[in-house]
């Protein structure tokens, strides 16, 4: 067997070409660049890892993990004062429900907002406010 000199992105490799009849075409199967793929598949377990915790502690760090992933499922007075000192001073403060229930107390309407939309801007007839901005009906 004689050996040939391949020529692969611009670097020579010698190695031993096939042996190819005169009865066999040439192919471009010969000559790929791409490794051959392996049947063999690793054992899912055979990667590197950490060794396994036990039962008891890896327990705990899955309730861990739950809780760190989902820090707002769980209101504490400690997140709600994080939350203050989070918040942008210039930030408006919430707003509060005018009544508590379904009924509004002042028009009879239920299940309406909890907050009126349309407010007076002042306590004399005729100016009212939507959105922030003043009209005369």
């Amino acid at each position: 067997m004689l050996a040939r000199l391949i020529w692969t992105h611009g670097a020579r490799l010698a190695r031993p070409a096939p042996e190819v009849s005169s009865k066999t075409p040439w192919s471009c199967r010969n000559m790929s660049s791409r490794p051959s793929v392996s049947i063999h598949q690793p054992q899912p377990l055979a990667r590197p890892s950490p060794p396994p915790l036990p039962a008891e502690q890896q327990q705990e760090f899955e309730e861990l993990v739950r809780a760190a992933q989902a820090p707002l499922s769980r209101p504490s007075a400690r997140s709600e004062a994080e939350a203050q000192l989070a918040m942008h001073p210039d930030a408006r403060a919430p707003l509060r429900a005018e009544f508590e229930g379904e009924v509004n107390p002042s028009t009879g309407e239920i299940g309406g907002p909890k907050r009126e939309p349309v407010k007076k801007w002042r306590d004399d007839e005729g100016d009212w406010s939507f959105k922030g901005r003043v009209s005369d009906f």
